[in-house]
């Protein structure tokens, strides 16, 4: 796998976390999205080799709900334990920030696959 097209590709969909991310984060429901986000891009970042496959004749739409199917279970199987500091609301908006980070990904790959 080409090493600039994996830094590419991860710097693009980091981007697109970022400028999701709310700046005012004043409450801990809204810190958790942020935090979610956050374990997404890191999970993401983690897994990108699973994202990107050379070209192959399959049908883009098909290879993009593939793609957001696999993003989604890797999302899906994590599990975020209850820490001291961790209220219930910033535990929901972790869940939260999960749920963002899956239509995020469908529209990054939409794009990246350009369908």
């Amino acid at each position: 796998m080409d090493q600039q097209r994996i830094k590419k590709t991860v710097r693009r969909f980091s981007d697109l976390i970022e400028r999701s991310k709310d700046g005012r984060a004043y409450s801990d429901f809204k810190e958790g999205i942020n935090n979610g986000l956050e374990i997404a891009k890191n999970t993401f970042e983690e897994n990108v080799d699973k994202f990107l496959s050379p070209v192959s004749d399959e049908d883009p739409a098909v290879k993009v709900r593939s793609l957001q199917d696999r993003f989604n279970l890797i999302i899906d199987t994590i599990v975020v334990k209850e820490k001291p500091n961790y209220t219930q609301d910033h535990l929901d908006g972790i869940y939260n920030g999960f749920e963002k980070s899956k239509k995020l990904f469908g529209e990054f790959i939409k794009e990246f696959y350009n369908t």
